[in-house]
């Protein structure tokens, strides 16, 4: 995930009890359906959407957690108030992301042909090779044959005028 010190607050205030901080998360979830946004429902993450009734997050968190953390985590596991506002980015987001894994099919289709006309150029270029070795022999038993005493070094017939 992105960088997000740019939300970053001043410390917490000092958390209650456990039990106080309980009962306080308990009220502010009440009739808030599974679904819905929700703000440090884990420590990692910022803001995600509920998979379960929180009530189980919470009991969770009671049972399991080190006991020095759990009244911070009930204190700021909260539901998002301005839901609407989350749900729009979070579309735009998802719309980015679909357009960046189509695109990102796209360039392994394209690198997969790009490979496959790499591996065609790499045989061209063999069967090339071949055919010059060949032409080339052909081409010096001819010339052998057709011009005798002939000064031709392979660049030249003047050799000597090369410096």
């Amino acid at each position: 995930m992105a960088d997000l010190n740019v939300f970053a607050h001043p410390p917490p205030k000092a958390t209650g009890t456990i039990d106080a901080e309980a009962e306080a998360c308990h009220t502010a979830w009440e009739g808030v359906p599974v679904g819905s946004y929700g703000w440090h429902i884990h420590h990692e993450q910022l803001v995600e959407q509920t998979t379960e009734p929180i009530e189980h997050r919470i009991r969770f968190i009671i049972d399991n957690k080190p006991q020095h953390e759990v009244a911070l985590r009930l204190r700021l596991m909260r539901p998002v108030k301005d839901a609407a506002a989350i749900a729009s980015a979070r579309k735009a987001y998802d719309a980015a992301t679909a357009s960046a894994r189509k695109a990102d099919a796209a360039t392994a289709s394209a690198c997969k042909a790009y490979a496959a006309a790499i591996a065609s150029a790499r045989k061209a270029d063999a069967a090339i090779a071949s055919a010059r070795k060949a032409y080339d022999a052909a081409i010096a038993s001819a010339h052998l044959i057709e011009c005798p005493n002939c000064t031709w070094d392979g660049k030249t017939i003047f050799p000597e005028a090369l410096p």
